[in-house]
This record gives structure tokens, sequence and C-alpha cells, in this order.
């Protein structure tokens, strides 16, 4: 079954939410979903680029609010 796990690192500096997704993404089970909050500029660059080394799918990669993104990852 696969789970889909929601994660907020709003406000926190890098590299908190690569370190989050990371981590996330280890303790999940193929296929499960990792949903990141963040307000982080450079993570706007290193999340996406950190998933495709990793081979890990980005479903969906969206601005949230003014200053904030949202990015969902399969695992």
């Amino acid at each position: 079954m696969t789970q889909e796990l929601k994660i907020d690192t709003m406000g926190k500096d890098c590299p908190i939410p690569l370190l989050e997704l990371k981590k996330a993404i280890k303790n999940s089970n193929k296929g499960d979903i990792v949903e990141i909050l963040f307000t982080c500029p450079e993570a706007v660059e290193t999340l996406p680029s950190y998933c495709a080394e990793q081979n890990h799918e980005v479903l969906e990669f969206d601005k949230k609010g003014l200053n904030g993104w949202v990015i969902k990852v399969k695992n």
C-alpha cells in the first residue's frame, strides 16, 4: 500500500529541506510519495537535482503562496 508523507520545512534554511527529503525517502518504501513544503530559494534547485541524480520521480513541483514551494516525489 502506497503511503504519502508530508513534511513542512517552511521557514527553515537550506540544507534542512534536502536533509528532510533524504531522510523521508530513506525511511519510506518504494512507491511511497513524499511531499515537502519549503521556502528556501536554494532548494528550488537542490531538491529536483537530488531527485534526478537518485532516479526519484518528481510528480509535482509548484509555487505555494508568496515565497513557498511544494514538491511531491515518488520513492
